[in-house]
């Protein structure tokens, strides 16, 4: 036994005397996060820092010989754009009917759905189904649905008496967006009851059940126990709505194009317009540039908010 103690001495000794080679934490935690952050310098970071730089030159997209230096002309030339204004109106007007419906139909649907009566498994797979198809398949299918007299939904709405004259969904500029709207809140509804519902999961089962005793009623239920638990999903959610309402294209490209005379036009629509239809790389560069900057104020937001919460 002393025999082995001397031997354990002399090693920690040895080990002492000759400090073996070992990786700081901080080197080890880099290399963690080296793969990370690599990707998202190539795949966000780098294309953000290019957009910015083109949208400070004048270039048509074909030759960089072509390239010029504009300086921030192209941002003052939006200021003055009028087409520029009504997009970025029309988006605003979007992301906030969007938002404010997703998060009501979808959290009415998690709601319908956490009760878990029978036959809320097949609702829950019908309304979520929307989100897996394509932008662009929605787009065709509502297209054809509100498109013109024979449109299924003139059709219905002929047929029940509710009207005399078919409506022009997409052709009347009164009614083109909100027509957008609508089958936007009709596909994405299901991912929004699906994140309310995994939030519902995470209420504490005796606040309500206490609240109940204490004789709250469904509203002042959801009002004062369940809504403010849910806090954390509901703004995370909501900043999802909004980023995704700020960069809407695909739908409005496929039923409308912008149009009729600019009343769907929103902001990608219009970089899209200046880059590929004009070849203004430059000025659609600059449009990018404030759907960035709209998207990442209402990241913080979000994040300022979300502090001051805690």
């Amino acid at each position: 036994m002393e025999k082995g103690v001397i031997n354990l001495r002399a090693m920690t000794r040895d080990s002492a005397a000759t400090p073996e080679r070992r990786h700081h934490p901080s080197t080890i935690g880099i290399a963690l996060v080296a793969p990370t952050v690599g990707i998202f310098l190539g795949f966000a970071a780098l294309p953000v820092i290019v957009v910015g730089v083109t949208s400070l030159a004048d270039w048509t997209g074909f030759d960089l010989a072509d390239v010029q230096w504009a300086g921030i002309s192209n941002y003052s030339n939006l200021l003055t754009d009028e087409i520029f204004w009504r997009a970025f109106v029309n988006t605003l007007i979007f992301t906030v009917a969007t938002t404010v419906l997703l998060n009501v139909v979808g959290y009415m649907l998690a709601l319908l759905v956490n009760t878990r009566v029978r036959g809320t498994g097949l609702l829950k797979f019908v309304v979520f189904l929307p989100v897996l198809l394509s932008p662009i398949i929605v787009g065709l299918m509502w297209s054809n649905l509100l498109g013109g007299a024979g449109g299924g939904v003139n059709v219905v709405l002929m047929q029940l008496g509710l009207t005399d004259a078919p409506i022009f969904f997409l052709g009347d500029p009164s009614w083109a967006l909100f027509s957008i709207i609508a089958a936007t809140v009709w596909q994405f509804a299901g991912y929004d009851m699906l994140l309310f519902y995994v939030g519902l999961q995470s209420v504490p089962k005796s606040l309500v059940e206490a609240a109940t005793l204490d004789g709250a009623k469904w509203f002042q239920l959801q009002r004062y126990v369940v809504i403010p638990a849910m806090v954390p999903v509901i703004s995370v959610v909501v900043l999802l709505n909004v980023i995704g309402g700020l960069r809407i294209f695909d739908v409005v490209y496929v039923m409308t194009r912008g149009g009729p005379n600019r009343a769907t036009e929103v902001l990608a629509t219009y970089m899209y317009e200046l880059g590929f239809g004009i070849n203004l790389m430059g000025p659609a560069s600059a449009v990018a540039i404030v759907i960035v900057a709209l998207a990442f104020v209402a990241a913080l937001v979000r994040s300022r908010v979300s502090l001051r919460d805690e």
